[in-house]
C-alpha cells in the first residue's frame, strides 16, 4: 500500500507528493541459477540471474549471455566445432554472473542500510567523495569499463595457457584507435591479429589474418610486439600464439 511507504524517504529527498495514479511494490532478489545449461536447454537473461538495478547491470549481463551463447551455436550448427564447446558457456558466464550478483548485493546493502552513521556516509560522505574520484581520469575510466562490462575476463575458465605480458587467453582484445582493428571484428568470425613483425610460418593460414604496424598504443594497451593473437567470434582472445 501507498501508505505504507516510508515517510522517511520523503523527509530526506524533501518532496512532496499531493496524487498517486499508480503504485506498485517491487521485491529485490538476489539469485543466480544453479547451472546455465542442461543437455539442450540453456538459461540467459533474467532466466538464469536476477538482482536489484543498482548500477543497470542487468541488461548488459544478459546480452553479454546472448552473445557468448550465440556464437557458439552458430559454430556447432555450422559444422565449424564440436558440440562441447556449448560447455563452456555455463562455464564462463555463470561464474560472472556470481560475482556479478555478490557485488550488486553489497551496493544495494549499503544504499539501503538504516541507522545514522549508515546516513550519514550516504548523505555526507559518499558524494564527496565520489565527486574527488570521478575527477581522476583513471577512475573515470575504470567507471566506464565496469558499467560498460567491456572489463570482463574469462581467464580463469580458459585452457589456453600462452600469455603476452598484459593481454592473455580469456581477455577481450583492446581497441587500438589508431587502426581500428575492432572493424575485423565485424565478420563475426574466427580470426588471426598479429601486431608488429612477426614469422608468419607458424600460423593457421586457414583463418583471416589481419596484421596492424606497431604502435606505442598498442604497448599502452597491454599487446606484445610481435605477438599473435587467435580471436574469437565475441571479440575475446582465445589463444596467444
Amino acid at each position: 500500500r501507498w501508505e505504507d511507504v516510508n515517510p522517511r524517504i520523503f523527509r530526506e529527498l524533501d518532496i512532496k507528493i499531493d496524487k498517486v495514479h499508480w503504485f506498485s511494490t517491487y521485491h529485490v532478489h538476489h539469485r543466480v541459477a544453479a547451472t546455465f545449461q542442461k543437455g539442450r536447454a540453456f538459461l540467459l537473461g533474467d532466466a538464469g540471474h536476477i538482482h536489484s538495478p543498482v548500477g543497470g547491470q542487468g541488461m548488459n549481463t544478459g546480452i553479454g549471455d546472448a552473445v557468448n551463447l550465440a556464437w557458439r551455436l552458430g559454430e556447432v550448427l555450422q559444422g565449424r566445432a564440436k558440440a562441447n564447446i556449448l560447455e563452456t558457456y555455463n562455464t564462463e558466464r555463470i561464474a560472472f554472473a556470481e560475482r556479478l550478483v555478490r557485488t550488486v548485493d553489497r551496493a544495494f546493502e549499503f544504499i539501503t542500510a538504516s541507522g545514522r552513521w549508515a546516513r550519514i556516509v550516504r548523505t555526507k560522505f559518499v558524494p564527496v567523495a565520489l565527486r574527488a574520484l570521478v575527477s581522476l581520469p583513471a577512475i573515470r575510466r575504470l567507471m566506464f569499463r565496469t558499467v560498460s562490462q567491456t572489463n570482463i575476463t574469462y581467464r580463469d575458465q580458459s585452457e589456453n595457457q600462452g600469455r603476452a605480458v598484459g593481454i592473455q587467453s580469456g581477455d577481450r582484445l583492446p581497441w587500438i584507435e589508431s587502426v581500428d582493428n575492432f572493424e575485423p571484428l565485424k565478420s563475426l568470425a574466427w580470426q588471426i591479429h598479429v601486431y608488429g613483425q612477426r614469422n608468419m610460418q607458424a600460423l593457421d593460414t586457414s583463418l583471416p589474418l589481419h596484421r596492424f604496424p606497431w604502435s606505442e598504443e598498442m604497448a599502452r594497451k597491454g599487446l606484445k610486439e610481435g605477438a599473435a593473437y587467435h580471436i574469437r567470434p565475441d571479440g575475446y582472445v582465445g589463444r596467444v600464439l
